[in-house]
């Protein structure tokens, strides 16, 4: 049986993997600079552009970048980009750390959620769009996160466990009820949940704008109407 200190390296071993991983993902797939320009504009299209100056530019880059190699599907294509390094024919009880990690940020899942436990070395989840339960293992210090708190978070399975990816965008207190509000609304007209996400996240770079306002409102404000 691991003790707590077996358990944290084990931890720590499975973090350096997917984070080696990630970045020779978007290392090999970001070398075409207009195909990069182009995704990035589509994204703030969908998402609220940010600028460099602004606090929110660093979680935006790195939300981009893990999107666009994992996410992202260009136009006339069939799979993220990081799926071309993936080798072809792999046995599923012999693959390699590598790969078993570059198909854990295949499958990763994006989403709202809302954090509703914070035990030793465990972050527990709800999503709010699927309802689903989920306990992250995070060894890391989540400083100034609260139960209650709202946040886009990107979710990987590996090895056995739920971990987190690098997508960290949490939304101002007091906001959660407008946000049921858009998956009301997404569930009544069908909307994509992606689109549904991104939208929400526009209003979180609105919040920068309009400091005039109370969160809330602009939160309230802008959530989707369905018609008829």
């Amino acid at each position: 049986m691991l003790d707590a200190r077996d358990d944290q390296s084990e931890q720590r071993s499975r973090a350096a993997t997917l984070d080696e991983v990630i970045e020779e993902l978007i290392a090999t797939h970001t070398a075409d600079e207009a195909e990069v320009v182009a995704a990035r504009r589509e994204y703030e299209e969908r998402r609220g552009r940010v600028f460099e100056d602004e606090d929110l530019w660093e979680r935006w880059s790195a939300a981009f970048v893990e999107w666009y190699v994992v996410e992202r599907l260009a136009p006339g294509g069939d799979r993220p980009l990081a799926a071309r390094s993936l080798v072809a024919g792999s046995d599923d009880d012999a693959r390699p750390p590598r790969e078993a990690a570059i198909r854990a940020w295949l499958t990763s899942h994006r989403s709202l959620f809302e954090v509703v436990g914070l035990d030793d070395g465990r972050v527990e989840l709800l999503d709010l769009f699927g309802r689903g339960a989920f306990s992250v293992a995070e060894q890391r210090a989540m400083h100034g996160v609260e139960v209650g708190d709202i946040a886009e978070l990107r979710l990987l399975g590996y090895d056995g466990d739920v971990v987190f990816g690098r997508t960290f965008i949490f939304h101002p207190r007091g906001v959660r009820e407008a946000i049921l509000a858009h998956a009301r609304a997404q569930a009544v007209s069908g909307a994509d949940r992606r689109a549904v996400i991104d939208h929400v996240a526009g209003l979180r770079v609105k919040v920068e704008r309009y400091r005039h306002m109370a969160p809330a409102k602009v939160y309230e404000l802008g959530v989707l109407r369905v018609q008829g």
